[in-house]
């Protein structure tokens, strides 16, 4: 049974007492992830990516959405050849997704961030808590990065959690719709801030478990307004260039 309010200490350190249910890769011990709101492009990534080597939890307000999704998921993960016999890939509603979870990313629009945290605050206790998060808008035919008085999304998720979660903030700028691709190595990388040292190793290891992103550590939650507003200029560099999929290699 798991504890739904680890330590970090005890996410890195993780054993199971039964064998039939323990699964281990070189970077960590099988661990149960929810994505909360994952629905969308991002959250499928991050599934397919995760899914051979940890239990996925897909979270969303209307949970029949969320279990659809997640049988969506496990087809396509057969279609692109995964052999899924051990593959876990379930749906529940956010909150239940966050009380199961050890680690949670948020991945729902910027618009709904706070109403969401506030829906699943009592189950983030002791929990990491990772943010994609960019607050932007379309203005005429670009984007612009648009950032709460805290500075960056992070910073106000921040305030919006309990002391004792840890919150991370990466995979901004990634293009989902290649991150669902697992023969593809997308030779990005993976920005990563961070204020807390187990927090932050633990998604290096989470992204080195996908092969195919870079995690690179950016410094400190604070300078996550630098990081969440790339996304923007990427995105206008496809608009106004005729690209797609772009992403960032630092060399």
């Amino acid at each position: 049974m798991h504890n739904t309010n680890p330590t970090n200490t005890d996410l890195k350190n993780r054993s199971h007492s039964s064998p039939s249910s323990r699964r281990e890769s070189p970077a960590t011990n099988w661990m149960k992830i929810a994505i909360i709101g994952g629905t969308g492009h991002l959250g499928e990534g991050l599934s397919i990516r995760w899914a051979q080597k940890n239990e996925i939890i897909i979270g969303s307000r209307k949970p029949e959405k969320a279990v659809e999704a997640a049988e969506r998921y496990l087809s396509e993960m057969k279609s692109l050849g995964c052999d899924t016999s051990k593959v876990e890939i379930r749906g529940m509603g956010n909150q239940d997704a966050s009380n199961v979870a050890d680690l949670i990313v948020l991945a729902v629009p910027y618009k709904h961030v706070f109403k969401t945290l506030e829906s699943i605050y009592s189950e983030l206790e002791n929990k990491i808590l990772v943010t994609p998060i960019v607050p932007m808008k379309k203005v005429g035919d670009h984007f612009e990065y648009t950032p709460p008085k805290q500075g960056s999304a992070a910073l106000a998720i921040q305030e919006s959690v309990p002391d004792s979660t840890k919150v991370v903030s990466v995979y901004h700028n990634i293009p989902s719709c290649k991150l669902k691709d697992t023969s593809c190595d997308l030779g990005y990388d993976a920005v990563i801030c961070a204020d807390d040292d187990e927090a932050k190793q633990m998604i290096i290891d989470l992204t080195k478990e996908m092969n195919c992103l870079r995690p690179l550590y950016g410094g400190p939650l604070a300078v996550s307004n630098t990081v969440e507003s790339i996304t923007p200029l990427l995105l206008n560099l496809a608009i106004m260039n005729n690209l797609k999929d772009l992403g960032v290699n630092f060399s």
